[in-house]
C-alpha cells in the first residue's frame, strides 16, 4: 500500500517539523488526508486483497477487532499510526478521544453528530454526571475530512449509512492531557467504557444470571445488593435489571405491568440510598431501548432510502433537523413528501418473527395515517391535523386524536414527534 506509506512519511516530515506539537497533529493530520487524495486513488477492495496477499502486514494495533468490521492498520510510525476501518451496520458509541488526529470517508457515507457535555457531578473518576446535548448534525460523503482533538472538545458519533462503509483514521498513540476517552449516555451519563473491576463485573453477571433464570427470589437479592451499593454499580444494576424487565413484548401485548412494576420497585430502592440522582436514569435507560429498537428494525430492511430515513429517526432529535437532512441528501425534491412515501412503504414491510403488523409496530396503518403523519411532519398544531385528517377522512376526533397519540409514541418517532 505505497500510498498510504506516502500518506505516514508526510505526515511524520511535517509533525516533526512543528517538534511533535500535539496541538498541531490534528490539523497535519487533516491536510495530508486532503492533500494525499487517497479516496481516488485507493480501491477500498485492493486493500482486502493486499491483506490477503502480503506476508508481513505492519504491527496491527487492533488485532481483536474491536472498533471496525474490521480495522487494519496500514502504516505505523513513531508517535502515530493510520487505519483503515470497514464498517457493515455498525454505529460508534457517543464518545470522545484520548488521542488526536483526522480520518477522512473512503467509502460509503455517514450522518456524524458532534455534541457537547455539561458536568454537574463527577461520581468518581470513570462516572460523571451532566447534561449531554446535540450540537450539529451533518451528513458525509466520500472525500469529507475531519479533524479530531482530544476530550471533551470533540465529542462525537458517526451512523454508517451504506453497507459498507470505510473511513480512513490518521491518530496518535495517546494524548497526555486526556487519559480518559469517556463514552456518553443520552442525555445524563459520561463513563469510562475502558473501565474494569472485578466485583463490580461479578455483581452484574449474578443479577444477569438471577433475571435469566427467573428466580423466585431474584428482586429480593438485588434488593439487598442494591441497599448497599455506590451510584456507579447502582446504575450498572438497574441497567442490566431493565434490559429484562423494562420492554416485555409479551406483558405489553396483553397490557400487563407486572415487569415495570418491579422494575419501578427497583428505582425505588435505590432512591433511599442515592436521592433524586436516580431518577435521571430511566430516562437514559429508555433512550437506549428507542435506540435499539430503531437499529433492529432497520436491521430489517434493505432498502437505502428507508435505511437512510431510519438512520435519521435514530439520531436526529428534531423534526426540522430530519427534513434538513432529507433536503440535503435529496435536494430535487419536497422532503416533506419524500418522509411521507417512506413511511407508507415501511408500513408494507413486517419484521420477520415478531408479533407486529409492520416496521413502524403501526397497527391497522391505513390513509388516515398518513394524513397524520404529513400534518406532523409540517410542524402544525394538534387541532389543525384533527381538522385535516376529518376533511379527508371523515374520521371521528377522538379516533384522530387516539392516532396522534399513538404516533408519537412510536419508538421511531417520539423522539421527533415529541410535544
Amino acid at each position: 500500500m505505497q500510498e498510504f506509506q506516502e500518506l505516514g512519511e508526510l505526515i511524520e516530515s511535517r509533525w516533526r517539523a512543528q517538534n511533535y506539537n500535539d496541538n498541531r497533529f490534528p490539523e497535519i493530520a487533516a491536510e495530508a488526508l486532503t492533500e494525499c487524495d487517497l479516496t481516488g486513488k485507493v480501491d477500498p477492495w485492493d486493500i482486502i486483497r493486499w491483506v490477503h496477499s502480503t506476508p508481513n502486514l505492519p504491527r496491527q494495533q487492533d488485532p481483536r477487532g474491536k472498533f471496525g468490521n474490521p480495522p487494519i492498520t496500514l502504516f505505523v510510525g513513531p508517535r502515530f499510526y493510520v487505519d483503515v476501518y470497514f464498517w457493515l451496520d455498525g454505529t460508534t458509541s457517543i464518545h470522545q478521544h484520548a488521542f488526536s488526529g483526522a480520518f477522512q470517508v473512503l467509502l460509503g457515507s455517514s450522518v456524524h453528530s458532534r455534541f457537547r457535555f455539561e458536568q454537574e457531578q463527577e461520581i468518581n473518576p470513570y462516572f460523571l454526571i451532566g447534561n449531554l446535548s446535540l450540537q450539529s448534525v451533518s451528513l458525509l460523503a466520500k472525500g469529507d475530512t475531519r479533524q479530531i482533538l482530544p476530550g471533551h472538545e470533540f465529542i462525537h458519533s458517526l451512523f454508517h449509512l451504506d453497507r459498507p462503509s470505510a473511513t480512513i483514521t490518521v491518530r496518535s498513540n495517546h494524548s497526555p492531557s486526556d487519559a480518559i476517552q469517556y463514552s456518553y449516555l443520552k442525555p445524563y451519563i459520561a463513563y469510562d467504557p475502558f473501565f474494569e473491576e472485578d466485583s463490580l463485573v461479578k455483581k452484574i453477571q449474578t443479577v444477569s444470571l438471577l433475571l435469566s433464570m427467573k428466580h423466585p427470589e431474584a428482586d429480593r437479592f438485588i434488593e439487598a445488593l442494591i441497599h448497599d451499593a455506590d451510584f456507579q454499580t447502582t446504575f450498572s444494576i438497574l441497567k442490566t435489571s431493565f434490559e429484562f424487565l423494562g420492554n416485555n413484548q409479551l406483558e405489553d401485548l396483553f397490557q400487563i405491568k407486572k415487569s415495570a412494576n418491579r422494575f419501578q420497585s427497583l428505582i425505588d430502592r435505590a432512591r433511599l440510598r442515592h436521592g433524586k440522582l436516580v431518577d435521571r436514569l430511566p430516562e437514559v435507560f429508555e433512550e437506549q431501548l428507542r435506540q435499539k429498537d430503531i437499529v433492529q428494525r432497520r436491521g430489517a430492511i434493505e432498502g437505502d432510502k428507508h435505511r437512510f430515513f431510519l438512520a435519521l429517526l435514530l439520531n436526529v432529535p428534531n423534526r426540522s433537523g430530519v427534513l434538513e437532512l432529507i433536503k440535503n441528501r435529496f435536494p430535487d425534491a419536497d422532503p416533506v413528501g419524500l418522509a411521507v412515501s417512506w413511511i407508507k412503504e415501511l408500513a408494507a414491510i413486517r419484521i420477520f418473527g415478531s408479533h407486529e403488523p409492520n416496521v413502524l409496530g403501526l397497527e391497522g396503518f391505513d390513509a388516515s395515517h398518513l394524513v397524520v403523519f404529513e400534518g406532523l411532519l409540517n410542524g402544525l398544531e394538534d387541532e389543525q391535523i384533527v381538522l385535516l385528517t376529518n376533511q379527508k377522512t371523515s374520521l371521528p376526533k377522538s379516533t384522530i386524536v387516539e392516532a396522534l397519540a399513538l404516533i408519537r409514541a412510536l419508538p421511531l418517532f417520539k423522539s421527533i414527534f415529541k410535544k
